[in-house]
């Protein structure tokens, strides 16, 4: 394409976004004239801005996307006077990266900034552009950590095993596309990004995330530097054509916007609880979890880390603590079930007397076993469950998720529970979580397949291939327990069910 037809392009499809903000709340977006009145009283005659840079750009520095001097000066004149035009606006990284690429296709600054502030204005939650606090801006971190988890899962286990905050590592995740990726593909994603906003740029990041998994693992490099990792990501990304990875991107099987939104909002309250507002003043609030003090009969604080690492991260930022262990608590189902009763999520851990270690995360508080009256096996849980094994299975075996799996439950059945449900009918509640109640055992899994049963005085079971979550045994099949453990996550108040939509 070239660049008159882009400008032109970019120019539709802008005037496009914002005649479709919804009524009544549409914001009144600011326009050239605007921009002229906000230059005149920042800059008056002068033609080079001194001030300082904007303090919602998180690090200052202005992308060069080819721009001269006399460009990279209007970049800063625009982000000056979009912050003064949207003084809420505090913590917002990506914008000079947009700013520098949108300006090449700009008549002048003015259209540039009305360009800009039409996507700021934009507020269909369903489909957002611009992240403008500190405390949504982490929310879309998070949402990227958890489709990360599912699609980079071997990249993450490095990670974590490395002793790298997650958190952090995905702090700044669209930089890896706007800010640290050539020009010409940089384009090529904003191309996509103003047709269908924030969920393109997950597309993209996770493809490089992959790319990021790839090299570590054909290194064999676990650097604990962050800005390494990203190094290695550039230099690998520069030797695969565009056209790859902007087909790789799309290979992808994404969730819908509105499965994210509510992912997104799930995120946010989480950060919330946890103590985050929209100032980013208080960055020192989003702290990992300190695993140097976490004991444990079954697993090691590294291979915690990892577990944690597995589950969502609205989870993850919160600490584990411990609900059940057979070294303190009586071998039983009964005990066991009335000591995490009320507890959503929990993680499911055991080791045997072979020292092979696996277990489960059980998005659903077991209490729902009870609220259905059946006679026959009782499903129930979401499709953000699953099995993994931490000892004795290769690494690309190591967690397996429900088939037909999506990030949120069906949007007609929400949080949804069922009982005596077909195989087909759990793949259109996206294969959920089956936890089967027996008289004598538990199991997970259901039709074509149990991934684990435990017995009822919890001193053995066995592992099998399951459909359900398309895994191999977690172990050799029958085991011997060793130690079982259940955790749970300490917060507030349950963070499971997402937020309906109002």
């Amino acid at each position: 394409m070239t660049h008159t037809l882009r400008a032109k392009a970019y120019h539709h499809i802008i005037d496009n976004i914002s005649s479709r903000v919804g009524q009544p709340h549409r914001y009144i977006t600011p326009d050239r004239d605007v921009y002229y009145e906000l230059a005149k009283n920042l800059f008056g005659e002068q033609k080079i801005s001194t001030h300082p840079v904007p303090e919602y750009m998180e690090t200052g520095e202005i992308p060069r996307y080819c721009l001269n001097k006399a460009g990279l000066n209007s970049v800063k004149k625009i982000l000056l006077c979009l912050g003064k035009c949207f003084p809420k606006m505090n913590f917002c990284p990506i914008l000079p990266a947009l700013v520098s690429l949108i300006l090449h296709f700009s008549q002048d600054e003015a259209e540039c900034f009305h360009s800009v502030s039409q996507l700021i204005c934009y507020i269909d939650p369903n489909k957002r552009y611009i992240d403008q606090t500190f405390l949504t801006y982490r929310a879309s971190c998070m949402t990227f950590g958890d489709l990360a988890n599912r699609f980079c899962r071997g990249t993450r286990k490095l990670i974590a095993s490395s002793h790298q905050n997650l958190f952090e590592f995905y702090s700044d995740w669209t930089m890896w596309i706007f800010a640290d990726l050539p020009f010409t593909y940089a384009i090529r994603v904003l191309d996509v990004y103003l047709l269908e906003g924030y969920k393109v740029l997950y597309r993209f990041v996770a493809i490089v995330f992959s790319n990021v998994g790839k090299t570590l693992k054909s290194e064999y490099v676990v650097s604990q530097d962050t800005i390494r990792l990203l190094k290695i990501s550039k230099r690998r990304n520069n030797t695969v054509k565009t056209e790859k990875l902007l087909e790789g991107a799309f290979t992808i099987p994404m969730a819908t916007r509105r499965e994210l939104n509510l992912l997104f909002n799930a995120n946010m309250e989480s950060l919330k609880l946890k103590g985050v507002k929209c100032s980013i003043l208080i960055l020192h609030l989003v702290e990992s979890v300190d695993f140097n003090t976490f004991r444990s009969s079954v697993v090691t604080g590294t291979e915690m880390r990892v577990v944690w690492a597995w589950i969502p991260e609205r989870f993850a930022l919160f600490n584990p603590i411990r609900l059940f262990s057979t070294t303190e608590h009586e071998k039983d189902l009964s005990t066991l079930y009335s000591l995490i009763e009320g507890h959503e999520p929990t993680v499911l851990m055991i080791k045997t007397v072979e020292e092979e270690v696996f277990g489960a995360f059980l998005s659903t508080d077991m209490t729902e076993r009870r609220k259905r009256k059946s006679e026959g096996l009782t499903y129930f849980g979401t499709g953000e469950c699953f099995v993994f094994t931490v000892r004795h299975i290769p690494a690309s075996q190591r967690i397996f998720v429900p088939t037909s799996y999506t990030i949120l439950n069906s949007p007609s059945l929400p949080h949804q529970r069922s009982s005596k449900m077909t195989s087909s009918d759990r793949a259109i509640v996206s294969s959920v979580h089956a936890v089967l109640m027996y008289c004598m055992y538990s199991l997970l899994g259901g039709d074509g397949g149990h991934a684990l049963c435990i017995e009822e005085h919890l001193e053995g079971g066995y592992s099998e291939p399951c459909d359900t979550f398309k895994s191999v045994p977690l172990c050799k099949g029958n085991f011997k327990i060793q130690s079982l453990e259940v955790w749970g996550v300490q917060n507030p108040k349950p963070l499971s069910h997402f937020p309906s939509k109002e």
